[in-house]
């Protein structure tokens, strides 16, 4: 399933724009977004403009580079007029046994789900046994939470917009996965809690939605949630090999997702996520499979045109995403001139996209065994020659050259830092946990390689090292970033007792409304305190007993009200921007 900070790529931005960890940031990763969306578009070619050799030769060549750099594990499959044109199988299954991967291995599909879920919702709604506007209660008169069942309809649960909070919380943290092989199993973990917002006036991507969607699926239907999309989709499509596989039941040809650290160490992620996964994600296929969806679907083998169209037209707008909005389980979106649907899964170790062109008449699979963008980033990257974007071109530059550049730099005049630094022979640009790799147009210009419209103009003393840089694409006034000393970045962490720590875990509830995320968890683990919130985990140092900072984006504290038990009653967090700088986050009783 797609956990907080690995979602699919399109999502991951969306969330890391909303509450970005500096004003660095704000600026530079709501850029990014513009530029992902298309802002900056090429005049859209025909698909009888496109040279399929020329263009095959192209995906091939990025991908080869991308799996040299170990940057990409995985499949792909790109089909033209109902078609395959491009098939390909790349890196490794498994590490520990070195078995490749092949055009036939399952991948982990994260939120992809979503969309099996969704058209499991319009088959009954076109067979007449439910409405989009039913209220939950209507369907599941048992819910336990009868409030929330009576606001919330299934077009709100369809469209994340039902206010509904996501599963991915402390309780699941907690809990053992192999806990979770049924819908019904998650329910416990988020049915009792508050809606963050009245339902339909705000969009906030949320799991939960789809557990209830599958709740809903099996009441209706009277069938076993697994045992119906496997009926009435997986085997109309000609899905095979696609199904809830669970992790600790051996499943011929499964990939085992990998992650790599901070550090760069690389790990599996057998202990990370769901042990089955359901309507929500977490499920398994193949590029081919998913493929048999996509023309299932636009063909009308599932439900009618109609009904179909329903489904993949947008219905809410994406909050920071131009030209994009959810549809019913599905994303549809405007990129570089040519509309394009379907939806993307990530989690820590996995990485899968489906997006389906139909004025092009192209379908593009990409599944890998890696950490998000893997696949994002080709299939993004395929879906910009299908649009005729011009690619820029990088020169190469040692590692020796490019270790002139790597160091902390800050905002001039001050503010949170951000690091620069060589890995595996590229530059790259650290903003939190998010780490994007700069390729040279020049030894003073270099470019973003998933949004190329973003610039970095570097300055160097007569040694020849990077003093300063400033960003260009990313709005109308550029921002100088110049080298600081490493200590003005990092302050110097104090230690604290397990025991004192233990004071602050607890869930926080926002006393505000605006925009950004409406709750906080502070969890234990491995003696430190974390922050989970809608974009994922943080790690946070103290400063004192009632100042904490952020260990990867050190401009973020957390300011802590301690009652006289020491034990902490309230949050404020600095350093996210002026919509939450003065916002007070509250235990929940």
């Amino acid at each position: 399933m797609s956990q907080k900070s690995t979602l699919s790529g399109r999502e991951q931005k969306r969330r890391w724009h909303q509450i970005t960890l500096t004003s660095l940031g704000l600026m530079l990763l709501a850029a990014v977004l513009l530029a992902a969306q298309g802002l900056h578009q090429a005049t859209p070619p025909t698909a009888t403009q496109l040279d399929d050799p020329k263009f095959v030769s192209q995906i091939k060549t990025f991908i080869e580079q991308l799996v040299a750099e170990e940057e990409f594990s995985g499949t792909v499959l790109v089909a033209k007029d109902g078609q395959p044109i491009f098939e390909g199988a790349y890196g490794l299954a498994s590490r520990a046994y070195q078995v490749p991967n092949r055009i036939d291995t399952k991948f982990n599909l994260g939120s992809m789900n979503k969309m099996f879920t969704a058209v499991a919702i319009a088959q009954l709604a076109e067979a007449g046994k439910l409405a989009y506007d039913d209220p939950i209660a209507k369907h599941l008169p048992a819910y336990p939470n009868q409030k929330v069942a009576k606001q919330v309809t299934i077009h709100h649960l369809l469209t994340h917009t039902s206010g509904l909070p996501d599963f991915f919380n402390a309780k699941f943290m907690d809990a053992s996965r192999a806990k979770f092989r049924e819908v019904a199993d998650f329910l416990p973990l988020f049915v009792e809690e508050s809606l963050l917002f009245t339902p339909g006036a705000e969009w906030s991507y949320s799991n939960s939605n789809f557990i209830v969607l599958g709740l809903i699926v099996e009441a209706v239907s009277g069938e076993n949630y697994f045992n119906y999309v496997q009926k009435h989709i997986y085997q109309p499509a000609g899905m095979l090999n696609t199904d809830a596989y669970e992790m600790d039941r051996d499943t011929p040809n499964l990939a085992i997702g990998y992650t790599r650290s901070p550090e760069g160490e690389i790990r599996n992620n057998l202990f990370e996520h769901v042990i089955k996964g359901g309507p929500a994600g977490g499920g398994f296929s193949t590029v081919q499979d998913l493929w048999r969806f996509a023309q299932a679907l636009t063909s009308h083998k599932l439900l009618s045109a109609q009904e179909t169209e329903i489904i993949t037209t947008g219905k809410v707008d994406v909050p920071g995403t131009p030209d994009a909005s959810y549809a019913y389980g599905f994303f549809d979106e405007k990129f570089h001139g040519h509309r394009r649907f379907g939806h993307g899964g990530g989690f820590t170790g996995i990485n899968a996209k489906l997006d389906i062109y139909p004025d092009l008449g192209y379908v593009v699979v990409v599944m890998a065994n890696l950490d998000p963008p893997a696949a994002d980033r080709v299939a993004d990257r395929i879906g910009k020659l299908l649009a005729g974007v011009t690619i820029p071109q990088p020169i190469p530059l040692a590692s020796a050259k490019l270790a002139n550049y790597a160091n902390t730099y800050a905002v001039q005049g001050g503010g949170p830092g951000l690091e620069i630094l060589v890995d595996r022979g590229r530059l790259w640009l650290i903003i939190g946990p998010a780490r994007h790799k700069l390729l040279p147009l020049s030894e003073a210009e270099f470019f973003d390689a998933d949004f190329e419209d973003i610039r970095f103009h570097f300055q160097f003393d007569k040694q020849g090292k990077a003093t300063a840089f400033t960003i260009t694409g990313t709005g109308p006034q550029p921002e100088k970033f110049v080298v600081v000393p490493r200590e003005v970045v990092y302050p110097k962490a104090i230690t604290l007792p397990v025991s004192q720590l233990a004071n602050y875990v607890n869930t926080y509830k926002r006393k505000g409304s605006g925009v950004g995320f409406k709750s906080v968890e502070i969890v234990l683990e491995q003696k430190a305190l974390w922050l989970l919130d809608d974009n994922g985990r943080h790690k946070f140092q103290p400063l004192s007993e009632t100042e904490f900072f952020d260990e990867f984006s050190t401009g973020v504290h957390l300011h802590f009200q301690l009652n006289e038990k020491g034990q902490a009653t309230a949050l404020s967090i600095k350093g996210l921007g002026p919509e939450l700088d003065n916002e007070i986050f509250v235990v929940e009783n």
